[in-house]
Order: structure tokens, then sequence, then C-alpha cells
């Protein structure tokens, strides 16, 4: 894991040397040596990880270049605050340039980087002497001869289940929906894949399945393998053939030691190519594994199956054309609480209600530590044999440390290092930039619904994503989220259609990610109740999740210059002074990240307009990423424009536009603008920005030249005042704009022409509120690429369809009008794409669609238009199931 920060550092130091140019000019030359050193280190690091465990010196050696890392970019952030604070003008022009050149150069030394670098390189010479000094060079030889829990938990799962388990509880439905598949009359070999987090049940399942009678008496032969994270081809090949019970001799045994990959899948595909078989491959990581296995897996038309259970979707979804994937859900309620009476209480006074076992006076403590196990079936079996064991006194003093006995901290329980073992491999398996990712949740509060977007902001800002060709950073960073929704680490909580929404962590997964972190000091988590011995502040990040800034206000000084990311949580009730702000950005002044979520600020009377907040803010150069939810702002100050490292300015919670200053235009990096803003501000220099949402349009809306906002993605505005002045001509010159709302509820009907929107090709999400008017009847020529339309209003008088049917891309069709038209009419081959139809408060009274019409719908939503007259083929359509009606103004994509 110390080989992820120490290769975020690299690219960090890599791209100052890019992006810092004038900054880091007479010091270039130790910057490169700073990154080079670290590029060499990473040579050892994932071995020598690997071996740490097992060797106090390795472990100790690993640390050192986590710290030195660390170390290095501490350095470099400090010595651009100090040339910042040095008195330079902040001049424009090239002769200014010029001098703000020279004088870095020459003040180089004087800042004292030289020195710093110089002590930073004995002790990188001295971590590499330790090197060669202890012999760490034979990391190897570190690892030879374990027999630690690793190879303890490999056996386990190689062992093939031929006896039942005693404690399957649930999963019903799944059982049935499995079965009828595994038992479908079919020639064909199937491939079942069975998808989950670890230790929701996966093996199991496919044990439940692979033992069950019904299921012996279909297949003349059975075998099971289990591959796990780290195999070998060849024994698994072995493995598998063994695993059918093939009547072999002393002579056959060495016969298949001494075969080769392709030998060894010819001989199994021969001893099956007569056969009926079942074979489970249990615990599958990666495709190359599969595709071995499939070339000697005869699909012989004789209704043979195949069971793959993995955590990663894309295995199970490249499993083949004939397959089956089912994702497991967590336990319900109540099958989680069965499971674990059947562990704790199996023979309570002969009851025979499975739910009813638990003594009265325990109930209600026992089901609240259950639910915390959040239907993972491996959590409420440890929970269970760790309660099993005790007293029923002793359960009162367990409720406040349950995670730490479940995730392994009760050095009696080897199931609590069993549970430890199975999340460490996924994590284990991740890339080192998607390790960072993930740690990073455990910043979040338990069951806390994560805001997909705020997510892949807060990454991008805190740079953690690598720049891809051809896509933006938060693109990547979509790719990213999925990843780690793919391999079961993340939860999805919401999703608009193809979109994600929301998102959690289990609470086993979190809390391994703060314990894990904790080793690197990542993050810190401050919960009110347990403030740990080392200080939090010489971690990198800290989230508080219990109480605003005065406690944060009295935190020592020089071990805050540590740190990098502030985030407060649950503080509604929590007020604050400007005064702690002000005190506490002072000392906390290479902070890139700061979200003061549900903080609420007092004013004084002597603050005119609330400028001060901000200005609290303005010397904090690194900033990225900030966050406010202070309601009662409606001026930004020009210190703004002192931060020009900032890529997202977030206000949640606006009550009234809010006006920008012109120095808004210095903040280059800026990237997402998110709140209410009053229109027009400057948008020069405002080159990276793709987040507009939204701006307030009192007249009309112009901004020339056409590289202004060359990259905005999304736009959001609110128009208020009159309709006649208003066009589309600045926004059709937004070559890149993904979405577009328009909302111009006024008096008058509100219809400029769409025709500028046809320069913008990228265009696939349209919203349009208002009084709209008619539709112009060539919209399918200039929106050819549009697959979401949201049409909200009145003063429809013509029916939409003619205009909307021809648009070949549109997918999802939302109308939304208050009065007429009366029919809508959809003709034979119209909305070729169309999946999904939402008709709310329509009063039309009847939806006709010729044969031919709508051919791929899917879903239909008519809400408050129940007495429409719809044609008979569109009864069976069901309501969607993804769309949230109370969050309709979502965008889906």
């Amino acid at each position: 894991m110390v080989d992820a920060v120490v290769s975020s550092v690299v690219r960090r130091l890599g791209g100052l040397l890019i992006d810092q140019v004038i900054f880091l000019q007479g010091v270039r030359d130790e910057v490169n040596y700073l990154r080079t050193k670290l590029e060499y280190m990473l040579c050892f690091l994932k071995d020598a990880e690997e071996k740490q465990d097992q060797d106090r010196r390795i472990h100790k050696w690993v640390s050192d270049i986590r710290d030195a890392a660390y170390e290095a970019e501490d350095i470099i952030d400090k010595f651009i605050l100090k040339v910042e604070e040095g008195g330079i003008p902040k001049r424009t022009g090239f002769k200014a340039s010029l001098r703000k050149y020279f004088r870095i150069y020459k003040q180089a030394n004087k800042y004292g980087i030289g020195k710093e670098i110089q002590e930073w390189k004995n002790r990188l010479d001295e971590i590499d002497r330790n090197h060669e000094i202890f012999k760490i060079r034979n990391i190897e030889a570190a690892g030879e001869g374990s027999s630690g829990m690793n190879e303890r938990f490999k056996q386990l799962r190689r062992t093939t289940p031929y006896e039942d388990d005693q404690h399957v509880v649930g999963f019903t439905k799944d059982v049935e929906l499995l079965m009828s598949e595994l038992l479908e009359e079919t020639p064909d070999q199937r491939v079942i894949s069975i998808v989950g987090m670890g230790g929701l049940g996966k093996t199991t399942m496919a044990r439940k399945l692979h033992n069950s009678s019904s299921v012996g008496d279909k297949f003349e032969c059975k075998g099971w393998v289990s591959v796990s994270k780290d195999y070998n081809i060849q024994n698994l090949l072995r493995r598998t053939i063994k695993s059918f019970k093939m009547p072999t001799t002393k002579d056959e045994l060495e016969m298949l030691e001494k075969m080769e990959t392709e030998d060894l899948e010819c001989h199994l595909h021969e001893f099956l190519k007569e056969s009926r078989y079942l074979v489970v491959i249990d615990d599958v990581w990666d495709t190359d594994a599969w595709a071995s296995l499939r070339r000697a897996l005869p699909d012989n038309k004789k209704g043979s199956r195949v069971i793959i259970t993995t955590r990663i979707k894309l295995v199970a979804e490249s499993s083949g054309r004939r397959k089956y994937v089912h994702e497991l859900p967590f336990l319900q309620p109540e099958e989680s609480w069965e499971l674990f009476c059947e562990i704790v209480f199996p023979d309570y006074d002969g009851v025979d209600d499975k739910t009813n076992r638990c003594p009265p006076s325990l109930e209600e403590l026992a089901r609240d530590m259950v639910k915390k196990c959040r239907g993972l079936p491996l959590a409420i079996v440890v929970l269970g044999g760790l309660l099993s064991r005790k007293h029923a006194d002793e359960w009162p003093k367990l409720q406040g440390r349950f995670w730490r006995h479940v995730t392994g901290d009760d050095f009696e329980s080897h199931d609590s290092a069993h549970v430890t073992q199975i999340l460490a491999l996924s994590f284990t398996d991740l890339p080192y930039h998607l390790k960072l990712c993930f740690l990073y949740l455990g910043l979040f509060r338990e069951d806390f619904e994560i805001d997909a977007d705020r997510l892949i902001r807060l990454w991008v800002a805190e740079g953690f994503i690598q720049q891809a060709e051809g896509k933006t950073l938060e693109e990547t960073a979509a790719d990213y989220l999925n990843e780690l929704i793919d391999r079961n680490l993340i939860q999805v909580a919401q999703r608009n259609w193809m979109r994600i929404k929301r998102c959690r962590v289990h609470d086993l997964l979190r809390d391994f990610a703060i314990e894990k972190s904790k080793e690197l000091k990542f993050l810190h988590v401050y919960d009110g109740n347990v403030y740990s011995a080392p200080s939090p502040c010489r971690h990198r990040r800290l989230a508080s999740h219990s109480c605003g800034l005065k406690r944060f206000a009295s935190f020592d000084q020089s071990s805050n210059l540590h740190l990098r990311t502030l985030l407060f949580f649950n503080s509604e009730n929590e007020s604050a002074e400007l005064g702690e702000l002000q005190f506490l950005c002072k000392k906390l002044r290479l902070l890139r990240v700061l979200d003061l979520e549900e903080i609420i600020f007092n004013h004084s009377q002597e603050e005119t307009e609330h400028v001060s907040l901000l200005d609290a803010i303005e010397k904090l150069i690194h900033l990225r990423y900030l966050r406010i939810s202070e309601s009662n702002i409606n001026k930004i100050p020009p210190s703004i424009g002192n931060l020009q490292a900032l890529q997202t300015l977030e206000f949640s919670k606006p009550c009234s536009p809010i006006m920008l200053p012109d120095e808004i235009c210095n903040a280059k990096q800026l990237r997402h603008l998110i709140g209410c803003f009053k229109w027009p501000f400057r948008v020069e220099n405002l080159t990276n920005l793709q987040t507009l949402n939204y701006i307030a349009v009192d007249d009309r809306m112009e901004f020339s030249p056409s590289w202004d906002l060359i990259n905005l993605r999304e736009l959001c505005v609110v128009f208020n005042g009159e309709s006649k002045g208003f066009t589309l001509d600045s926004i059709g010159r937004l070559r890149n704009l993904r979405t577009l709302y328009l909302d111009a509820s006024t008096d008058t009907v509100w219809n400029p022409t769409l025709q500028p929107l046809s320069q913008c090709q990228h265009l696939l999400q349209l919203k349009l509120h208002g009084k709209i008017g008619n539709l112009p009847t060539e919209m399918h020529k200039f929106l050819p690429n549009l697959k979401y339309l949201s049409l909200d209003g009145s003063e429809m008088e013509e029916d939409p369809m003619p205009s909307l049917e021809k648009l070949p891309k549109l997918t999802i069709l939302d109308l939304c009008f208050h009065d007429r038209p009366n029919k809508f009419v959809c003709t034979a081959g119209g909305f070729p794409q169309l999946e999904i139809l939402f008709l709310n408060t329509c009063h039309v009274k009847e939806l006709q669609v010729d044969e031919g019409g709508m051919p791929l719908l899917r879903g239909l939503g008519l809400y408050h238009s129940d007495k429409v007259s719809i044609p008979e083929r569109l009864r069976s359509i069901p309501v969607p199931k993804n769309w949230d009606v109370a969050e309709a103004d979502d965008w889906p994509y």
C-alpha cells in the first residue's frame, strides 16, 4: 500500500515540474532528484510490503520510505507557500513574469529549500544503507517457510465442499433462481456466475447448489476447484482433474505432474467429453484463469453446467455467450437475525421458531449488533461465534467494541482474522490508484450515502486520478468508481438510470479502510469519543464526524503543517465564529481540500455582506476544493482570485444569487462552480470550467469569444426577467456542452429558437422548464445526439410528438404539461431508440402509438396521468424501477 502513497507523491512532483515552472526555478534539479530517488525505491516496495508482516525490519524500512515521500511533498509545498508570502509583486505581463522568475531563482536558498532537501537526502541515504545493512535486499527470503494466516487461508479455500454447511440461511429466492438456471433443459453448456462482496456467501451458495440432491441426480460427474488470487495455471488444471475423482494410479498421478498446460487441458477435455458434468470454479479473480479452464471444459451438448463465484463483475460478464450472472444481495434483517440465532442459540429451550430463540432480556442488545453487520453473513457468523463463547453478562461490554472484535483485534477469535484476511484480499488485488480511492472512503460517516459527483470531485482534487488520453479527469474518476463497484468494494445506494447518484461502503470495509489508513498516516477520523494518542494531525487527512471548528482550533500549530484535507460532517447543530476559521486557516496553510458541511457561522454587525467568511480562506494558495453550506453569503470578495489552484467552489445551500467578482477569472484551474450565481460575471481564462450550475439571468446571457468556456459540459440557467432579449446564441458556442437546463418561468411564453444548439454536437441532455410554446419541427436535425429530454411547462397548443419522435437517439422522454394538448400521437417508426417514457401531471387523455412506434420501450411511467388511454400492447410495460419520483429533476445520465 505504501507503493500507492509513494507513486502518488512521485506523480505530484512530476506534475509540479510542469505546472509550477516559475515557482520551482532555482530548485528544479533538487525537485527532480526527489522524484528520481523515490522512483528508484518504488522498484523494491511492492515486494517488501508483501513480506513486512513476517519481518519487522522490512516493516520499519517501508514506513521510513512512506515518511520520506510525505516529507518530500511537504518540502515543496512549504517552499511554494514561502515564495508566495515573500512579497513578490502580483503583476502581470512579460516584464513582471521575468522579474518574478529571477527573484525566485535568486532567493531560493533564502527560503531554506536547499538545506531541507540536503537533510532529506541524508535521511534517504540512511534508509538506503539500512536496505543493505539489514539485508533487506534479500526480500524474497523473508517470506520463505511462512506458515501464516495467508497460507492457511489459501488451503482452506482449496478444500472441496463435500459436506453441507451448517449455517445456510436466507437467499431463498436466489437459490430458486439459480437452481432453475442450473437445471434448465437445454443441451448447450451454460455458465452461471455468482457475484458479490467478500464474505457475502458466494461459496456457501455454490456449495448449496453443488450438494443439492436434485442436482446430484442430473449430472454424471461433479468437480470443485478454488482458484484464489495467486494461482498457477498448471496446478489449477491438475486440481480440477483430481476433483472429478478420476480413478488414478500412482503412475497416472506422476504423469499429471509432468504434463504441460496444453496437455492438461486436452486430458481434462478428453475425460469430460462424453459426460454431463457440473463443475464449480470458486473464487475467480481474473479472466485468464477462466480462459484456460474454458478450453478444457467441452461444450458436448449434454447440458453441462459451470458455476463461477467471483467478487469482480467483469470476470462474470466475460464468462461466455451462454451465461447467467447473478449478483448476490445482502441478507434481509430477519434473515440476518435467523442466522445469528442459529449460531448463538442452536437449542434454546427447544423452541421451534428459528427467529425467536434469543432470551427477551438480550434481544434488543443482540439485534442492535446484528443490525451493524448490514446483512453480511460472514460478519454475522463471526459475531455469533464471539458471543456464543461469552457469558450473557459480558455482552453489554462488547457492544461498544463490536467492530474491533469482528475485524481481528480479539486475539481469542481465529474467525476474526479470517474476516480481515477476506477483506485484505480484495484490497491487495487493487491497482495502487484504486487503493487510494478506496481508503478515502474511510473519511465519510458510517451509513453515509456519498454523492457520487462530490466523491469524484474530491478524488480529482486530491490528485488520485491519472490523466487518460481522450478523457477528462472526472470521466476517468467515474471509471475508477465503477471498477470499485464492479469489485464489490462500493455499494450503489441510488441510481438514476445509467448514472450512479449515491453510493456507500459496508461498515466492515469502512472500518478496514480506516485501520489501514492509520498505518499509512493517510487519514484520521475524529468521532468525538475516541481520540488516538499519536497526534492525528500527523495524518494527511482529517474528518470530524461530531463537532465544528472549536475542537480543531486548539491543535498544535507545528503538527498541522502536514494536513492536506479537512472535512466536517454532521455539524448542522454547530455554530462557529469567523475568527475560529481565520485562526484555523492560518495554521493549515497547506490545505488542498476544505469541506465545511453544515457549519453555520456567526456574523457580527460590523461584517458587511458577509465578505469575511471567504476572506478567511484567501491565503490557502494550495486549496483545490472548497465546499460551504453557508446560506447567507450573497457576495464573494475579490480575494477569491488568490486561490489560483482552486478546482471546485461549491455553495450547497444558497438562498439568493451570489455576486462573483471580476477576480474570479484569475482562478484559472476552476473546474466546477456550483451554487447560485448572478449573471453577468467575467469568464475570461475559465477554460477549464466544466460545471456551471447554476446562474441566474435577468436579461440576456452573452459571452464572447468562443474559447472562454470551451470545456464547459454542464450548464444550468435560471431566467428571471423579460424573455424578449434572451437567445441561445452564446450557449450555442459551447461546443463541448453535454447537459443543458433552461428554466424560464416567466409570465410570457418563452420560445427562443433552439437552432443555435445545432453547434453543440455533444449535447446529450436537455431540460426546458417554463411556458414553452410549440416546438420546432426539425429538432432531429440540430439535436441528433440527444438522449434525454425533459419538457416541463405549459402553453403547449400542439402535440409535440411529431417533432420529438424523429430524434434518432432519444432514450428517455419526460413530459410534464399542465394543460393542452389532449392527445399524443406516435406514428409507425417513431421514437426508434426510446426506452423510457414519463407522462407526469399531463392532461393528455389519449396516447396513440401506431404499430411499429416506440419499438424499444421498456418503461412507462404515468404519474397523475392514470386515466390516460393507452394501446393494449403498452399496458404490460412496467413502471421504471430505477426512477425515484422524488428526484425526478435529477439528470439520469
